[in-house]
């Protein structure tokens, strides 16, 4: 299977699961009318001040392995593997929660950096 194809069936569970938690990913393919090189998928919310969004894909790592990414800020920000999308959609959440309300949900980028 070619790396393309294998993101895009690794943002198609990521997008299963986190519309689940009520957060849809708008599909970005580069073979259906985006402009994006890559396959990625835009999650957007509107805060309460303003609107919040973040574009995650999916790449493969180093050991055979693949792992979501959010790219709208930081190309290299892994906030999970594709191994499970249940908690990969988790931390989406929590990705948008802080962005929506900084004050309340914790940082999940500063965590990780630990």
């Amino acid at each position: 299977m070619r790396a393309p194809d294998m993101a895009v069936r690794h943002l198609e569970r990521l997008a299963l699961a986190s519309e689940r938690r009520g957060y849809r990913g708008v599909k970005l393919y580069p073979d259906r009318s985006s402009a994006l090189p890559i396959p990625t998928l835009l999650f957007f919310a509107r805060g309460p001040q303003e609107d919040v969004w973040i574009l995650a894909t999916a790449k493969a790592v180093p050991g055979g392995g693949w792992a979501y990414f959010d790219v709208s800020r930081d190309p290299w920000f892994r906030f999970a593997g594709c191994r499970d999308a249940v908690a990969a959609a988790d931390r989406v959440a929590a990705l948008m929660q802080h962005e929506m309300y900084p004050e309340t949900f914790p940082d999940v980028r500063k965590e990780a950096a630990r």
